[in-house]
């Protein structure tokens, strides 16, 4: 995985990262409408949870010990919704195309791959795992 390229992208759109989100959840809900339910009516105190997990994993993802426990901590706080991978896949694939589009010009295959990767590596299986324990991590 190329941390070097998912921080760059992430760093770049520093002053614009709520924008980001914000754009990232409109474009989800218009997409998958069905996973709107599950999140309240203001979507502000998601957003900054989002703006932290995804900054924590531009900036260390390559650091097992430090990203795995949060990202799992998330999955345990999504069991009541019942995710399954496929939920995840669809956040994935809007996620990067939100992405891509907010980098603009310079997003290029390299940087789709490095935050492919990131999700398939990282973000995913740690909420799968987080999903599927059996006690609260919190």
């Amino acid at each position: 995985m190329n941390v070097q390229r998912i921080g760059e992208v992430w760093d770049s759109l520093h002053e614009r990262h709520y924008e980001v989100i914000e754009h990232f959840y409109q474009r989800f809900f218009e997409r998958f409408p069905q996973y709107r339910k599950f999140f309240p009516g203001s979507m502000d105190p998601q957003m900054k949870k989002m703006v932290r997990t995804i900054s924590l994993v531009a900036r260390v993802a390559d650091s097992t010990s430090v990203v795995e426990p949060h990202i799992e901590r998330v999955g345990d706080h999504h069991k009541p919704y019942g995710l399954q991978r496929e939920d995840l896949e669809n956040f994935k694939g809007v996620f990067i195309e939100v992405l891509g589009e907010e980098y603009g010009s310079r997003w290029n295959a390299d940087y789709a791959q490095a935050w492919q990767q990131a999700f398939d590596e990282v973000i995913i299986p740690g909420m799968m795992k987080g999903l599927a324990t059996s006690n609260s991590l919190s």
